[in-house]
């Protein structure tokens, strides 16, 4: 996840205005040594900045946290087929060497079993024939102190590119053929599990990359989500600068309703409007997989200039299952409230 490659930023003001506003909300201390986190379970979490607690593995003296590799394809929809990588080879029954491969995870405080990443499975399934890998990584995950599972983000995309070498070797997988999903905490996952492969990967998508330890504070390419971890990364921005990534990271950055919270539809007190607003681009993606025309999206220098008609004439890309890979930049969009999220799908 190196620096190598340029970033594109959006304006300046937008990072100085939201700073003033959570200073102004939650005290001048935010940001500095505390920050609030969703987790995927959509609650949000009090996070010590200034924990020595990372240092920790958060097990010691107990078990040894496992990564679970759960294989899904048409022919077993709903019964999990586990891989298991051993010797940098890999055995299954029903992975297609055919096919291409979806390799989708959780964030924090969550789990294999969490129902979006079934939802996600179901949607590839019934659009395509890939071979889609939930990886569960709740063991290291569900742990309170938020340092520690952001820590371990490096272990497991580690053991994931040795899944991705394994499958490589035994079944002749180019990495021309892998996408990796990944949501908050997970996204940053995907960004070490590329980095890590021993072949470079085509895409990772970035749903909402968490934001805390990687970006707050500032962070090195090496340490987080970056153009350089696959051939295309596309992030979606729907809590930025709270919960996920403020800044474009990606090849293309996907700014629906300016990426901030709050999303449409987003109601309540402050912390659950940023909690749902940071799952929403969970709930984009996954419409996006049946709707290859929804998000129309256009390449703009911000969010204002896309509202005034500013960029109308600029380029169009598709945010979601369906971004065109040969367009980098910022890209604006408004959604709906609720589904249909796309104003443009008519799938």
């Amino acid at each position: 996840m190196s620096d190598q490659l340029a970033q594109h930023t959006p304006p300046f003001y937008r990072l100085k205005d939201i700073a003033l506003e959570y200073e102004h909300i939650y005290g001048p201390l935010y940001g500095k040594e505390w920050v609030l986190m969703a987790g995927d379970d959509g609650n949000p979490y009090y996070v010590n900045l200034t924990s020595d607690d990372a240092a920790d593995d958060g097990h010691r003296g107990m078990f040894t946290p496992e990564i679970y590799f759960n294989l899904f394809t048409r022919q077993n929809t709903d019964e999990a087929e586990l891989l298991i990588p051993c010797n940098g080879n890999v055995e299954s029954e029903h992975f297609d060497k055919e096919n291409d491969v979806k390799v989708i995870t959780h964030g924090w405080m969550s789990g294999g079993s969490t129902e979006w990443l079934k939802q996600m499975k179901d949607a590839y399934l019934r659009t395509t024939s890939s071979n889609v890998i939930v990886v569960d990584w709740g063991e290291y995950a569900k742990n309170v102190i938020y340092p520690v599972p952001a820590k371990k983000t490096n272990k497991v995309g580690m053991e994931i590119a040795k899944l991705l070498d394994a499958l490589s070797q035994s079944y002749g997988v180019n990495g021309s053929r892998i996408h990796l999903i990944g949501h908050s905490l997970g996204a940053q996952v995907m960004g070490y599990a590329g980095e890590y492969s021993s072949n470079r990967v085509s895409r990772i998508t970035g749903l909402d990359p968490a934001r805390p330890l990687f970006e707050l504070p500032e962070m090195g390419a090496s340490r987080r989500l970056d153009p350089s971890d696959a051939e295309f990364v596309d992030i979606i921005h729907t809590c930025a600068g709270v919960y996920g990534y403020l800044m474009s990271h990606g090849h293309a950055d996907f700014y629906p309703n300016d990426g901030r919270p709050s999303q449409p539809g987003c109601e309540g007190i402050q912390y659950i409007i940023e909690a749902c607003s940071h799952g929403r681009s969970v709930q984009y993606y996954i419409e996006s997989i049946g709707s290859s025309n929804g998000f129309v999206s256009t390449q703009c220098s911000s969010y204002d200039d896309y509202i005034d008609g500013s960029c109308q004439d600029n380029a169009k890309n598709h945010m979601g299952a369906y971004a065109d890979s040969t367009m980098a930049g910022d890209f604006y969009l408004q959604t709906n409230a609720e589904p249909r999220y796309s104003k443009d799908s008519d799938d």
